[in-house]
């Protein structure tokens, strides 16, 4: 993974401030309504090529919050299907549970299809509350479907789209 930092920036030890997760001006607009919901539960780091958000949610039916992390990376490992990476970060909460729609390489919330149409997909413009409120109701629908049978026909309450995707022709 790189370092998020241009050569020179790298000898001097300091970070890319070019990077999207470093500036004001986008960090800002997305946490401001999270902040205000949020307070002080509402913690963010901010390291060299990543930005991160921890903070418990409470999701109806539980009885204790959930902690849930969102990573935005300047430069992601894993692919983000052609959107640009402020776009597609990773949500985790509930490491290792079961559901039909986790990433299988690292367990992340699978929250949107990257390839719907903007309006249907969480964007940073959207804010950093909207994304939470789609982890909240995705954990929400997680519990439904186990209550309803899980892997054994449970339902899933949310929209759904294809999982994977199509290889392109040789």
């Amino acid at each position: 993974m790189s370092t998020g930092l241009p050569a020179a920036a790298a000898a001097a030890g300091r970070p890319d401030t070019a990077w999207y997760g470093m500036q004001p001006w986008w960090q800002i607009p997305v946490e401001g309504a999270a902040r205000r919901e949020h307070g002080r539960e509402l913690r963010a780091t901010v390291e060299r090529d990543l930005l991160s958000y921890r903070v418990p949610l409470e999701v109806r039916g539980r009885r204790n919050p959930v902690r849930v992390t969102v990573y935005f990376f300047a430069q992601p490992t894993y692919a983000c299907w052609g959107l640009s990476p402020e776009e597609y970060p990773r949500v985790f909460a509930d490491p290792g549970r079961p559901s039909p729609h986790r990433m299988p390489d690292d367990d992340a919330l699978c929250l949107y299809y990257p390839w719907s149409p903007p309006e249907q997909r969480w964007r940073p413009q959207d804010g950093l509350l909207a994304l939470l409120d789609l982890t909240r109701d995705h954990l929400f629908f997680e519990d439904h479907w186990w209550a309803t049978g899980g892997r054994r026909d449970g339902e899933w309450l949310g929209d759904e789209q294809p999982h994977g995707f199509p290889r392109r022709a040789a």
